[in-house]
């Protein structure tokens, strides 16, 4: 089975395209750098740039991961990063469709990108949202939402050709030293970990191994089409998971950022993902017997015991 990948240098892109590989996939790589994705993957994997899609026929690619989109916390939402993040997923996925449709014949799937946002932002502990739960028109959008929403609606034309598709709809995905941990944990170790605003507002997450492993155990059922949230059944607030994090690096928490300062220093990035809550259920991927190697804060502070005792176990050494 061959299955293209694109933004193959992205966080998930790396992860996914090494273990495919260990799995004895062929694998196509599409990106922007291709000299970094040679540099990456080797002669293991065809790489190809943007520009070059057309050189790849459907007809041997049975499968598409799409993964490319502009990171929406690399820096301050101004109207031109905004811009950027949109149009990024957007003409990525656009791209995707119309190299499909050229082929009818033999279309492959798409697993499509996406993100639990689409659900809009929630109240803290309230309930979390399936995946046929969208948001209604009595409920306030966000830049979040619109993103995805924009996002999924991209892939409409190649579901109305009959080609199928899934939607990855992810959570912060967790690594160390990546995502969002890779911002947290210099602070953290400094002791300078913070409690943000009030702390309450519900953190949704899931384990970069489940993302690639929920991914993998799809690939085995290509029947499932539909939106797929990629989240752990158990969420935690800000102010917990701050808690976790600190306490396995043997660090104190004592400082605060109020809600003020974090909307003065971040604006509408900060409202949304350092202020606002996000929250999903894992319905489908439960129903499907997926088993998640991190699904409950029990296992997310074993994996953060485990990763930050082992760092300094390294440097007492």
């Amino acid at each position: 089975m061959t299955i293209m990948v694109t933004g193959a240098t992205g966080f998930v892109g790396r992860y996914l395209i090494r273990s495919l590989l260990k799995k004895s996939y062929k694998v196509i790589a599409i990106g922007r750098d291709i000299k970094k994705m040679h540099a990456l993957f080797g002669s293991a994997v065809q790489c190809f740039t943007w520009d070059q899609l057309d050189q790849v026929s459907p007809t041997t690619c049975n499968i598409v991961i799409n993964l490319a989109g502009e990171n929406i916390g690399s820096g301050r939402w101004t109207n031109a990063k905004k811009m950027l993040i949109k149009r990024s997923r957007l003409d990525a996925t656009n791209k995707i469709v119309s190299w499909a449709l050229r082929f009818k014949e033999k279309p492959p799937h798409i697993y499509n990108a996406s993100a639990i946002g689409v659900h809009g932002l929630k109240q803290p502990n309230s309930d979390s949202r399936i995946e046929s739960t969208r948001l209604s028109s009595q409920e306030p959008t966000n830049f979040l939402s619109e993103v995805a929403s924009a996002w999924e609606d991209a892939l409409q034309p190649a579901i109305d050709s009959n080609i199928p598709v899934t939607f990855l709809r992810f959570a912060p995905i967790l690594d160390r030293g990546e995502g969002m941990l890779k911002k947290m944990e210099l602070p953290f170790l400094l002791g300078l970990g913070t409690i943000i605003g009030n702390g309450e507002q519900s953190l949704a997450w899931i384990h970069i191994e489940d993302v690639v492993a929920g991914i993998e155990f799809l690939l085995e059922r290509p029947a499932i089409v539909g939106p797929i949230n990629f989240c752990s059944s158990e969420h935690t607030s800000q102010k917990e998971f701050a808690r976790m994090l600190a306490k396995s690096m043997h660090r104190p928490l004592l400082f605060r950022l109020p809600s003020w300062m974090v909307k003065r220093m971040f604006g509408q990035m900060g409202e949304e993902l350092l202020l606002g809550s996000q929250g999903a259920t894992p319905h489908r991927l439960n129903e499907l017997g997926f088993q998640f190697r991190y699904n409950t804060l029990t296992d997310l502070f074993v994996y953060f015991k485990e990763q930050y005792n082992h760092k300094e176990s390294r440097s007492a050494h």
